[in-house]
């Protein structure tokens, strides 16, 4: 018995901490999705059937003060359950709200509008979850036996009203699983089929558990409440599964390090305020509801920090400020995400091989020197070696049999992916599955699909260049704020470097009366002269440390010599911007953040070198 009260009291209290979380994640991220509030809904009033079980185990003291107002927090149970009968608690019917909303959703996952008969279906669901909420709380559907056990589920026995709710809602669940295998059948892409097939497992196991309350409480048969816990927890943990492999349920996809790093939280918060709550009720006897109380409200104290510092920049920020915030969190959630553009377009391209029947796809992506494969469909060999030069066209063109190599001898279309006057890659298309070659019908579609291609692929480099930017700008901030500041700023070392040679501009410099010029200078009389030339010298020193190694590269340079050739030539050897970006093979938005981050390093190594000589 102590076995099956402590695993009760672990999955109940796992699976409402996981329900409310997993609600708070799908609206905090999208909170303008209508169906993400509705799965959350759902997701809320589980985790309150949860709550019945472990308030049934582990009762609150009885009220002695009537205090009316609570009936507006508990409106799901019956009046008497706050005299004291512990087993009341497990009388709650949220349950049915709960799959009157799941079922909504299911409805909006089908393909097409929502119809006439559609919305008939909603309304009608919602009409039984309402009566059978009322009816549990003047008349209810199940009562409880005077001294019964809470762990078994025949202590709650059926009353007149129950077999007619209790087959409703589970011919509402099973309604719930047809549509949405009927709305994976008709999806256009795997991803989608895999969300709506684990939303379907998920409403067949809540669906097992209407038969198991079925079979303790009207044919009286002692099953615990475990099993039908662990039937209403696997819901949730698929549709967390669903939310993070799948991107299910969300306004546009899932950030899977974000949700990773939500879910470490939360077994961070909880591993914190369970043993608190045990310590609690063990050494100061303190009530047991405590369980069942504390580690959600910590969850949902923790878990709505994103809600709040919403609501925070709204109130005490202006509206752009506000919004420049709100996208700033936005980014930071998108920190270390691995191959975004995968998960981007595999829907498309899956939707579009099936569109035109394509016995295979390719979306290539131009690198450096050989074309990068991004996603395919249907394509699992081997990419070859292919020139960029052979995939640099203007328009579609219909390939011949071994125009391109091996594997890739049997393709059948060739479409550029550009952005305005900039080719970004190209998609490969294998002969269709009925013909030779694709019909001119197909090709207006092929096309607009290629524009949403090449628009994904050119927002994705566009945010890689943000998130750059951005880590310079923190960059420097942090390098600003460090113990220890350079003696001179960036900009005056940059002038100094435009001005190497002239020794009298250096001694005017702020750079000449720091300590190091002044160790280095002859005793007895100076001029201005040797005071530029110990300037030039030191500047000269500095430069060589951002030298990786001792033998420059004869061929084309590796990225860590970059800052140093281009300070070198630019300043020393005086040779053009132009030359060196030819040199080296790179834009000029590259060498110009090369050349500031070199500048700061000169400005700190000459920091770094002041210090050390005092």
């Amino acid at each position: 018995m102590s076995f099956i009260l402590g695993a009760t009291i672990a999955v109940n209290l796992t699976a409402v901490v996981l329900a409310i979380w997993l609600g708070l994640f799908l609206v905090s991220r999208s909170p303008k999705y209508l169906i993400a509030w509705m799965t959350a809904l759902t997701l809320w009033l589980i985790a309150a059937a949860f709550q019945n079980v472990l308030l049934a185990i582990n009762p609150p003291p009885v009220v002695l003060l009537k205090l009316t107002w609570l009936r507006i927090f508990f409106p799901f149970w019956p009046r008497e359950t706050f005299l004291g009968a512990s087993n009341n608690w497990l009388q709650g019917w949220s349950i049915a709200p709960a799959l009157a909303i799941w079922h909504h959703v299911t409805i909006l996952l089908l393909p097409g509008r929502t119809t006439i008969w559609r919305w008939v279906r909603i309304l009608l669901a919602y009409l039984v979850a309402i009566i059978a909420v009322i009816v549990q709380i003047n008349a209810p559907i199940l009562f409880t036996t005077e001294g019964g056990n809470p762990l078994f589920l025949n202590s709650l026995l059926a009353g007149p009203w129950y077999p007619i709710f209790a087959v409703a809602l589970v011919v509402l669940t099973w309604t719930c699983v047809y549509n949405l295998i009927l709305a994976a059948r008709s999806a256009s892409s795997s991803v989608a089929r895999n969300q709506l097939k684990i939303l379907a497992w998920a409403s067949l196991a809540a669906g097992l558990a209407g038969f198991v309350s079925i079979a303790a409480s009207y044919f009286r048969i002692p099953i615990p409440i475990l099993v039908i816990s662990l039937l209403e927890a696997i819901p949730v943990a698929l549709i967390g599964y669903s939310v993070a492999r799948y991107s299910a349920l969300m306004e546009g996809r899932t950030i899977q390090k974000d949700f990773v790093y939500s879910f470490f939280l939360l077994s961070l918060v909880l591993l914190i305020y369970v043993p608190i709550s045990l310590i609690l009720i063990m050494q100061y006897h303190a009530p047991m509801v405590l369980l069942a109380v504390f580690p959600p409200m910590a969850v949902i104290t923790h878990s709505s920090m994103t809600a709040i510092d919403r609501l925070r920049d709204r109130i005490f920020y202006s509206k752009d400020t506000g919004m420049l915030r709100v996208e700033l969190r936005k980014l930071s959630r998108q920190v270390g995400v691995n191959a975004p553009l995968e998960m981007l377009l595999k829907p498309s391209l899956e939707s579009l091989c099936s569109y035109v029947e394509a016995t295979y796809g390719l979306i290539l992506i131009f690198g450096s020197e050989t074309p990068l494969k991004i996603i395919s469909c249907k394509f699992d060999a081997e990419l070859p070696d292919i020139e960029i030069k052979k995939l640099t066209i203007d328009d579609l063109v219909y390939l011949k049999s071994g125009q391109l190599p091996p594997p890739l001898d049997h393709a059948s279309l060739l479409v550029p992916l550009y952005s305005e006057t900039e080719q970004l890659g190209a998609l490969i298309l294998g002969e269709p599955e009925n013909g030779l070659q694709y019909a001119l019908d197909d090709t207006e579609p092929i096309l607009e699909v290629t524009d949403e291609f090449s628009e994904t692929i050119q927002t994705a480099w566009r945010n890689r260049r943000y998130m750059e930017k951005i880590s310079e700008l923190i960059q420097e901030h942090n390098f600003h704020h460090q113990d220890n500041h350079p003696p001179v700023s960036n900009e005056c070392i940059e002038q100094a470097l435009r001005n190497l040679y002239d020794y009298p501009y250096l001694a005017d410099t702020p750079l000449a009366e720091i300590n190091l010029v002044r160790d280095r200078l002859p005793a007895g009389q100076i001029t201005h002269l040797e005071r530029g030339k110990a300037v030039n010298a030191i500047l000269l020193e500095a430069l060589e440390k951002l030298r990786p190694g001792a033998v420059p590269p004869t061929k084309t340079p590796t990225r860590e010599w970059y800052p140093y050739i281009i300070l070198q030539e630019a300043y020393v050897e005086e040779t053009s911007n132009r030359d060196i970006m030819q040199k080296l093979y790179i834009s000029e938005g590259t060498f110009n953040r090369t050349r500031r981050t070199a500048i700061r390093s000169v400005a700190r190594a000459i920091g770094e070198m002041e210090t050390s000589s005092s």
